[in-house]
């Protein structure tokens, strides 16, 4: 497979992820502000850190109001954060290597792609916000499903599928963070945060069938990094990741060490984490636990970028 090839389907991956990512916890923390624990511009300041670039925000802004915040956070198509941003990423590397995949991929992300693109502010508010993360989540569900149900499961699916689960993998770790860094004596309101983190990742159902103790902090962080059978855990995504990377090289003709490095480290990273204990996540080793992690998405970003990709591209969100 091309180096281009590998770095175009990498970041398809990662980039309609972290659009669907976006969406889920906007689409939940939107309603927080019904809440009545914190005060309206602290709920959106949250927001904002959670996904983007508050400094450069406030380079443009003087307070965070809804509107600036879910134009920033969406539509503002010259924020590379953004979910229209990301979207356009993910369209355009996918437009390079069209060849490369089902043609129904492109149709929906193209379709998918214009109408983002037209949409305006004032009607997101106007029409509810949640129909329109409901909008953006059915659209990415779909570009997703049918990759799923139609693509060959050669190198290059692979490949896609590796920058997916990496990407979630960051995610779940910037979400807990912006739980986590809430101060001891804001944490009284902490609970409201820590149930649109779950929800956020579709885990509310998941956390209560297996039968967990209260929604605390402790115990939402203990499942998302730790459970093993939950599709959007820490632990699976890098355990996926690793299994996606094994069979790229498992299809490939030349088999390098970068690569044998590449898939020890994600298998050091999985095994790390089978071995961390419900015990080892606390309130207070919480910060420790969640930086390592971030540390290791890093690590793996760039041994991905250092084996397949052209210099000078970005690695991390």
């Amino acid at each position: 497979m091309l180096d281009r090839i590998a770095e175009s389907l990498f970041w398809i991956g990662r980039y309609t992820e972290r659009a669907e990512n976006h969406a889920r916890l906007l689409d939940v923390y939107y309603h927080l502000r019904e809440e009545g624990g914190e005060e309206t511009e602290a709920i959106w300041k949250r927001i904002a850190e959670a996904i983007g670039d508050c400094s450069l925000y406030e380079e443009r802004y003087e307070a965070y109001r809804e509107r600036e915040v879910l134009f920033f956070l969406t539509l503002d198509a010259s924020q590379a954060n953004s979910i229209v941003s990301c979207v356009a990423q993910a369209r355009d590397n996918l437009k390079k290597i069209r060849e490369q995949l089902p043609s129904e991929l492109w149709n929906l992300l193209n379709g998918f792609y214009l109408w983002l693109k037209e949409v305006q502010p004032e009607e997101v508010v106007r029409q509810s916000p949640h129909r329109f993360f409901q909008r953006v989540k059915e659209g990415l569900a779909a570009f997703q499903g049918t990759a799923m149900s139609l693509a060959i499961r050669d190198a290059s699916w692979h490949m896609l599928e590796s920058g997916r689960y990496l990407e979630r993998s960051e995610n779940v770790v910037r979400l807990l963070q912006s739980v986590g860094n809430i101060a001891p004596d804001q944490r009284k309101g902490s609970y409201s945060y820590t149930m649109a983190v779950l929800k956020s990742v579709g885990g509310y159902e998941a956390f209560r069938r297996l039968d967990l103790e209260d929604i605390t902090l402790e115990e939402v962080a203990r499942f998302l990094v730790l459970q093993e059978t939950f599709p959007r855990s820490i632990h699976f995504s890098l355990a996926t990741f690793d299994q996606h990377l094994k069979a790229v090289r498992d299809q490939s003709d030349n088999i390098s060490s970068t690569l044998e490095r590449m898939i020890r480290l994600a298998g050091k990273a999985r095994s790390e984490l089978g071995w961390l204990d419900r015990n080892d996540i606390t309130v207070d080793t919480l910060t420790t636990v969640l930086q390592q992690l971030l540390n290791t998405n890093k690590q793996l970003g760039e041994a991905v970028a250092k084996y397949f990709f052209s210099p000078g591209r970005e690695v991390i969100a």
